[in-house]
């Protein structure tokens, strides 16, 4: 199918979601007008109902940006606001599918033998780090030793080694992404799959609805299915018209090849990740290779996702490598998503790391749309003396997010922090490392939608090899990168000021 072809599939689609949204919100206007003018005290009833709404999440909910952002909706509009939170912002409201989520998620869990010994050796090692160890542990996900891993610093590093794995397989092959988008990259892949489906290796394809909506024909499902692949489109747009689960998407990147090899990383199936098409100018993203144990939970996390979407019930066990890898260091993988709250695995994560930082903590990433908490944990490192350092797009893909994204600089240049803005291109890396011997690498950005609304995945790293290159990537890329400074940042536009404090209060919901 042609490129125009899938596009116009993928725009009517949003076009129908989007009036369907639009007219929810004019209904709910049109609700609260017609109240107001005709049944006063129902009217009052709900401006009451939205004020117990305000001391409720006030009380209870454990994001504070999340509650300002829906409290200042509520102050504009009361009923309004109210019944906005309803159907969009209500945390309480259980899906079916949710539960499903969350089911299997417990049955995943269940599935995972931690390795004692890995666990003695580490805490020997790196006693430090125990206390992270025993919190993912304590999230389900376990430590392992037996494995190795190789660190690609752009895309296209990463792609050249998994073409190469891909054609070794012999057993199966899955892949998840939150985008898929046909073009030479996943023409390369699929001519690979191909072969691989139709000498009997079991080949599964999974991509999020909405992430590749505009990238991937109306048939697609049908192609992969034609050539032996098993294919899935994770939470369809169309069924879900509410914009809450229209928020729940799978933002994961994991190929798992036979059991024994696992790729992650920021980056999608498409062209301008491997920097094969320009888009933003150069794409600087990152990922992992990881072979032996840990594969493992890499494995059970993809087929979590997999039954989710599809009901279809797996043997585990069935897809776990028994080959041998010496050990170069300590590796956790981990997953987080909605269903997981109050629990969240991720950001928890960060917020130890950043605690815990004794000497420096370096992080990448494309958006910086930050809680209060967050922002204070930073600030208070740098206050300690450690050397904190974020770098950040300076070509951005959403507008909006990047003034969001700065309107954090303020802050925590005051603290001492230090703000570099990646001039190259788009920086679209997620990484996170501290002290020479930790790091997560994953799918994971610095904001709301990862924290909370995204199926997300990483990996925590301890004592491993490729921490060196992972520091030698992150100075390479300050080095290319315009540091902010105190008195640029005080130059900034009027328009830009403007926009920051209203975008940074509703920053939550975008």
């Amino acid at each position: 199918m042609k490129k125009n072809d899938k596009n116009h599939s993928g725009l009517l689609r949003i076009a129908l979601v989007v009036v369907a949204v639009l007219l929810q919100l004019f209904m709910v206007g049109m609700l609260s007008l017609y109240l107001r003018q005709n049944y006063l005290l129902i009217f009052l009833v709900f401006e009451l109902l939205a004020i117990t709404e305000v001391i409720y999440i006030l009380s209870r909910n454990h994001y504070s940006a999340f509650s300002t952002s829906w409290i200042v909706i509520f102050l504009v509009s009361p009923v309004f606001g109210y019944i906005l939170y309803l159907l969009w912002g209500n945390t309480r409201i259980k899906f079916k599918k949710a539960k499903m989520v969350r089911a299997i998620v417990m049955e995943q869990l269940k599935m995972f033998h931690h390795d004692e010994d890995a666990r003695v050796s580490l805490f020997f090692k790196f006693p430090q780090r125990r206390r992270m160890v025993r919190f993912l542990e304590y999230e389900g996900f376990p430590l392992y030793n037996n494995t190795k891993s190789e660190y690609y610093s752009t895309g296209e590093e990463l792609f050249d080694a998994m073409l190469e794995d891909l054609k070794k397989a012999q057993k199966f092959i899955f892949m998840s992404y939150f985008i898929i988008s046909q073009g030479e990259l996943w023409q390369s892949i699929l001519d690979i799959l191909k072969q691989k489906a139709a000498s009997g290796v079991v080949v599964r394809v999974m991509f999020d609805d909405l992430g590749s909506i505009l990238t991937v024909s109306k048939d697609f499902i049908k192609e992969l299915n034609s050539y032996g692949i098993d294919a899935v489109a994770f939470n369809p747009v169309h069924k879900y018209l509410s914009i809450l689960y229209l928020n729940y998407r799978n933002h994961q990147k994991i190929t798992v090849i036979d059991g024994s090899v696992a790729y992650t990383g920021g980056v999608n199936l498409a062209d301008e990740y491997a920097n094969i098409t320009e888009k933003l100018g150069y794409w600087k993203d990152n990922g992992i290779r990881l072979e032996g144990d840990a594969v493992y939970s890499m494995t059970i996390i993809f087929l979590q996702m997999w039954k989710a979407q599809t009901g279809q019930k797996e043997e585990y066990l069935k897809y776990k490598s028994d080959s041998i890898v010496k050990g170069d260091g300590f590796y956790q993988p981990f997953s987080d998503g909605p269903v997981n709250d109050p629990h969240n695995p991720a950001k928890d994560m960060y917020h130890q790391i950043i605690a815990a930082a004794k000497d420096y903590v370096y992080i990448m990433t494309p958006y910086l749309v930050i809680d209060d908490s967050l922002l204070t944990q930073l600030c208070a490192a740098s206050h300690s003396g450690v050397d904190v350092r974020i770098i950040t797009p300076k070509r951005w893909d959403k507008w909006y997010v990047h003034v969001v994204t700065r309107s954090n600089y303020s802050k925590l240049m005051d603290a001492g922090v230090s703000i570099y803005e990646y001039t190259p291109g788009f920086i679209h890396a997620k990484t996170i490392l501290c002290d020479d011997d930790i790091a997560i690498v994953g799918t994971i950005n610095m904001d709301y939608r990862s924290f909370y609304l995204h199926f997300e995945n990483g990996v925590w790293l301890c004592g491993v090899p490729a921490l060196r290159d992972i520091k030698k990537d992150i100075m390479h890329t300050v080095a290319c990168s315009e540091k902010i400074t105190a008195r640029q940042w005080k130059q900034r536009s009027l328009k830009e000021k403007a926009v920051q404090v209203p975008l940074r209060l509703l920053g939550p919901l975008l």
